[in-house]
């Protein structure tokens, strides 16, 4: 049965089922509460069923994104439209693609952008009706048709040489043109992202015209952001990923500064003495001392070798979003060998850049090639030992994995006696711990928490218990 065949309340229960399917808690008095809102959402209003559904369906920013996608298959009305479009595209008027898609990428019209990724899809998708797929491979044979990568790389050196002045791209070396140019690329970047979101609207549109909304569901369905395993996430996993990660990392940052706050209600004695003047020396009235609103120290040490690959990139994300909210922060990545990378983070302006300063680091080969956590952790100890204190916090990325070589665990319980807490993050299952060559039964009892982070939501539980 397709998703037009079938009625309103239906329609709903199935979307419902689809969105618990996929991750996102929905209880059946919600689902109650969003049929009540469909009878009274302004369905008049492009938006107006949209909203009444996330409204009373959606409790998280985190399932924003799957709401979005789950919506557009069930209740998108433009499938009819593509489907009449792919029975009949003579009915459309012809584009000049190259010059249609050059348009589209400096004017931005979400008009002209459908109706480049609708004559895209007809004329470069050999379309299968009845084919079960999620219509990657579809989408990118109408990108590559259309040589959007090729045009927008274009139009950047086009734009560069024009800011440039007479100096060419090498005239973007002045501060204002180089401003000028990085907010043109930004546009032009979200433009070319926009003509790719209308291509994958039309080609699901179409598949769920000849399959049904159910059908294509199920082969679009993946897990959401948050319970992805981060050493398992593809490219555009880690991406979301990263999106969801921004409350996260801001609420570790204020559970480690008030954690380190508390410890200063300490009583101030000579206070509390001159109030118990007047009681002739009984302290009736302990004053306490006033916490002072200072920030804690952190210090990062993580393991960047090719077994931890995808947990590096989870590191590095949540590592760089956190450089700014400590008032010392020092970062050490390892592999056999630990080098500071604290400079990698300050000059950096977002997780992508840090990734990819990061990837030449390890390509230098400063990192060493053979994972050793006891010489990591010496090298840590000498590095930053002396400066460790009560509030400092050290966090420690990896999964313990020294190829046999000497643990130093000894090394951790003296960083642990001098630092606040330590706290040690690993990707892998605690099944797995303690095989092979995996050392946490070593490291685990000097460390105030060391925990499973295989997921946001590990990372998300592990926060809770520092609360």
């Amino acid at each position: 049965m397709t998703s037009a065949a079938i009625s309103p309340l239906e329609r709903i229960h199935r979307f419902a089922d689809e969105l618990r399917a996929r991750g996102v808690p929905v209880s059946m008095v919600e689902r109650l509460d969003a049929m009540r809102a469909a009878k009274v959402a302004e369905l008049d209003r492009a938006d107006g069923l949209r909203t009444a559904l996330r409204a009373t369906l959606v409790k998280s920013a985190d399932h924003l994104a799957v709401f979005e996608e789950v919506y557009d298959l069930y209740f998108d009305p433009a499938g009819a439209r593509a489907a009449a479009h792919a029975d009949s595209p003579e009915g459309r008027p012809r584009l000049d693609l190259e010059h249609a898609v050059r348009s589209a990428l400096r004017d931005g019209s979400p008009e002209l952008a459908r109706q480049v990724a609708e004559q895209a899809v007809a004329d470069f998708v050999d379309f299968e009706p009845g084919r079960p797929v999620a219509g990657v491979f579809y989408e990118l044979a109408a990108l590559e048709g259309l040589h959007l990568d090729e045009l927008l790389a274009q139009q950047l050196a086009e734009t560069a040489a024009d800011i440039g002045g007479a100096g060419g791209a090498g005239g973007l070396d002045d501060p204002a043109r180089r401003l000028r140019f990085e907010l043109e690329r930004t546009a032009a970047t979200a433009r070319a992202e926009q003509l790719r979101g209308q291509v994958r609207t039309v080609i699901r549109e179409l598949l769920v015209a000849d399959r049904g909304a159910d059908a294509v569901a199920k082969t679009l369905r993946q897990p959401l952001a948050a319970d992805v395993d981060l050493m398992r996430a593809n490219r555009a996993q880690l991406a979301e990923i990263q999106r969801v990660m921004i409350p996260i990392q801001r609420k570790l940052a204020t559970t480690v500064m008030r954690k380190r706050r508390s410890r200063a209600d300490l009583i101030d004695v000579r206070a509390t003495l001159r109030a118990s003047m007047a009681t002739g020396g009984v302290p009736v009235r302990v004053v306490h001392r006033q916490p002072r609103p200072t920030k804690p120290h952190l210090y990062v040490l993580a393991d960047m070798s090719g077994s931890v690959a995808n947990f590096a990139t989870f590191t590095i994300s949540l590592v760089t979003a956190l450089s700014q909210l400590f008032s010392r922060q020092r970062t050490f990545a390892f592999i056999d060998k630990a080098a500071e990378v604290t400079g990698i983070f300050r000059q950096v302006r977002g997780p992508e850049e840090a990734i990819e300063a990061m990837r030449a680091h390890i390509a230098a080969g400063e990192l060493g090639d053979s994972t050793d956590y006891g010489r990591a952790l010496r090298q840590f100890h000498a590095a930053v030992g002396d400066e460790l204190g009560h509030r400092s916090t050290v966090l420690i990325f990896g999964d313990a994995r020294g190829n046999f070589r000497p643990a130093e665990e000894g090394t951790l319980a003296a960083i642990a006696r001098r630092a606040g807490s330590v706290y040690w993050l690993n990707p892998e299952r605690r099944a797995q711990w303690n095989t092979g060559d995996s050392a946490m039964s070593a490291y685990e009892p000097h460390c105030s928490a060391a925990v499973t982070c295989q997921t946001l939501n590990d990372l998300r539980r592990f926060i809770e218990q520092l609360d």
